[in-house]
């Protein structure tokens, strides 16, 4: 029988014309309202995976459109009840099922501080889709497995759609991402493959940089939830300050290191974990970096945009498989709802 978690995985590529489809209509609206309001700067509010998509996002748009993005503490509000100026300021609050009570209470209180707000949900009669001031749909159909796949793929698509309306002119290039999603799900096979050599490992460190570091915080968060695994994700520059430490003989090292900016930090990485006689799986395109890991998974060649997506499908299908050779229930993992409630 087929895991919900991997049917929600291969419709990616049908589902995600949903969300451009859905949210295009919503961005000259958008687009006005940050130039009549003269908004000047965008905070995120999300938990869990939608964070790791905020991260994301907190990349892309200064990167593409110039315009700076924080993230705020939801405890912020719901703990210290403090009062944070938004005048000029679009919260966008990421969450999937928008009804968490947390993000409810965010929500209301940007509003009367004098935020402008952007909803991004899959659930157009949440809450947050009706009190935001406007609400990007994902509309990927309703998610059943516990863990965060399409929701996350779509998350993205929707933030990059965002970055083309806010701050200069630009071009995010997200209906080439994805029309490319289909290419990861072929590698499906691969990743099982690599997944069986893992499945009997624990104590990951995780490895990315720069675009990337959104998803592998997500890979990190798929490994804990549906693989019941300890790891941990770092930016590969702040590994260097202080957690270089755990680099050992027998230490197990993912890196997502896709071609680009960082290509000879992800090589030079790559060299001391190999010569420290690490276990190094390369989730890469960059042919130094694929000559220094046990386990490798090569990849397309991808851009700054196109990498948290494509790399996104194929971190949760590494967890996927390693979840099922470990003959875990990943659709519904122990201890854990759909709707987290916290404050």
């Amino acid at each position: 029988m087929i895991s919900l978690m991997q049917q929600e995985i291969f419709s990616e590529p049908e589902m995600l014309k949903r969300t451009v489809a859905a949210c295009a209509p919503v961005l000259p609206g958008i687009k006005k309202a940050f130039r009549d309001k003269g908004i000047t700067n965008i905070i995120t509010m999300a938990r869990g995976t939608s964070d790791n998509a905020a991260t994301v996002f907190s990349f892309v748009c200064p990167l593409y459109s110039g315009m700076k993005v924080g993230k705020y503490h939801p405890s912020l509000t719901t703990v210290y009840d403090a009062d944070v100026d938004m005048k000029n300021t679009c919260m966008v609050v990421v969450s999937q099922s928008g009804m968490s009570k947390d993000t409810i209470a965010v929500l209301r209180k940007a509003k009367k501080l004098g935020a402008m707000t952007v909803g991004v949900t899959n659930n157009k009669e949440s809450d947050t889709a009706k009190e935001c001031d406007f609400h990007l749909f994902l509309d990927v159909e309703e998610e059943k497995s516990v863990a965060a796949t399409k929701t996350y793929i779509a998350e993205l698509i929707a933030l990059y759609m965002l970055t083309t309306v806010v701050g200069k002119e630009c071009d995010t290039k997200y209906e080439k991402t994805v029309s490319l999603l289909g290419e990861m799900i072929d590698l499906n096979d691969k990743i099982k493959e690599v997944a069986g050599a893992l499945h009997t490992l624990n104590n990951f460190i995780i490895l990315s940089r720069g675009t990337m570091q959104g998803t592998g915080d997500e890979l990190s968060l798929k490994l804990t939830e549906c693989c019941y695994l300890f790891n941990r994700s770092y930016s590969s520059a702040n590994f260097m300050h202080g957690p270089l430490s755990l680099l050992a003989e027998g230490a197990n090292v993912i890196m997502l290191a896709p071609k680009g900016k960082f290509d000879a930090e992800f090589i030079e990485m790559a060299k001391r974990v190999k010569d420290a006689g690490a276990n190094l799986t390369a989730f890469s395109d960059i042919p130094e970096v694929l000559a220094c890991a046990k386990q490798k998974v090569e990849m397309p060649k991808v851009c700054d945009l196109c990498g948290p997506v494509l790399y996104g499908t194929a971190v949760s299908l590494l967890a996927l498989n390693i979840g099922l050779a470990k003959g875990l229930n990943v659709d519904s993992p122990r201890n854990l709802k759909k709707v987290t409630v916290t404050l």
